[in-house]
């Protein structure tokens, strides 16, 4: 059984987080707040959100999950992606906007080193998201 997991991202990020990701993965892409909200069922297992998603709605999806009972339970992570372009004190309050309002965490591809071999890097990743989620509870559905 692969873990299904829903990824809110800009269109022009899709093709990083399908590399990041793999195919350890069952991926549902969305590319708005509507395909997003429309692809989170019970069965989701995880949830994958660019802060740039859909002109910077992320936190919008974040108090939509957390807001419905149901799906309140999914893991639910920011992915940042910035190139360096902002300071550390700015992913700094993302960082803690998100988890004031439920979220699981940030993960900061841009500080990634991916210079020699990404694959290993995205590889480790990978087995660490897999054994997260085979760790967290079961949802009820």
């Amino acid at each position: 059984m692969k873990y299904r997991i829903v990824v809110a991202i800009r269109p022009e990020d899709a093709g990083l987080m399908r590399e990041v990701m793999g195919d350890e993965f069952d991926l549902v892409m969305c590319t708005s707040l509507q395909e997003a909200q429309a692809a989170l069922t019970p069965d989701v297992d995880m949830i994958a959100c660019g802060v740039h998603f859909d002109d910077g709605r992320m936190f919008d999806l974040l108090k939509y999950v957390k807001a419905d009972k149901a799906l309140r339970v999914i893991p639910f992570w920011g992915v940042l992606r910035d190139e360096g372009m902002l300071s550390s004190a700015i992913t700094r309050g993302i960082r803690t906007a998100m988890k004031t309002l439920g979220a699981n965490g940030l993960f900061n591809l841009s500080q990634m080193r991916t210079d020699d071999q990404p694959d290993i890097l995205y590889r480790q990743l990978r087995a660490a998201l897999l054994q997260s989620l085979a760790g967290s509870e079961p949802r009820q559905p």
